[in-house]
């Protein structure tokens, strides 16, 4: 079909037969929703229970590896490791503990009263290596951004790790309508790098 003909038809095709809605929170339960890069990479959010989520970053579509992460109430890093072929590799696990129950952690603008920031000193492990580490999370102006036809709120939040130097933060973005973060970049004293999705979808 040319692509005059396929726009033609679209045209005419009852909505509900053609267009995708954008993604919900309830997307979360069922398939997912993924977000992608025009250069093939993606990453993939799941519900494995209330407040839980998985997040899957496969680095590109042909490559075999992956990296999982679970993230407390969408936001807060609990676990990293990597895949190789979907088998976990636990010579890669990192892992978080915070001091507080994860039903007690801050969601930026809902439950923080207006705080500048907040903190948690979180105990980890490194594939074996414990320590600590304060992480302080800074709330930023809310913004609108789209994601090919899908434009949803986002509250970005700077975290700070203690081990690090001041100027460093890890820039993420918080979905509230979906109750999901991605890192969207990194602040160093060089610069600034960021990664923008293109695209979102739910998974079917």
């Amino acid at each position: 079909m040319s692509r005059l003909s396929a726009v033609l038809l679209a045209a005419i095709l009852p909505l509900p037969l053609w267009a995708q809605a954008c993604p919900t929170a309830s997307d979360l339960t069922e398939g997912g929703i993924i977000f992608e890069f025009e250069e093939g990479d993606s990453e993939t959010f799941r519900e494995l229970r209330p407040g839980l989520i998985e997040s899957v970053y496969a680095h590109d579509a042909e490559a075999s590896g992956a990296t999982r992460v679970l993230l407390a109430k969408g936001l807060y890093v609990l676990e990293i490791i990597e895949l190789e072929r979907g088998e976990l590799q636990p010579n890669t696990r990192l892992t978080y503990a915070f001091p507080v129950a994860a039903d007690a952690l801050l969601l930026p603008e809902t439950e923080t009263n207006g705080l500048a920031e907040w903190s948690y000193k979180v105990a980890y492990n490194d594939v074996g290596y414990i320590d600590q580490e304060t992480q302080t999370f800074t709330p930023q102006p809310k913004f609108e951004k789209s994601y090919g036809d899908c434009t949803y709120d986002v509250l970005p939040v700077h975290v700070h790790y203690s081990e690090t130097p001041l100027t460093d933060r890890d820039v993420l973005h918080y979905l509230p309508a979906l109750g999901i973060s991605y890192l969207a970049g990194n602040i160093t004293a060089e610069g600034e790098e960021t990664y923008e999705y293109q695209s979102i979808r739910s998974v079917k």
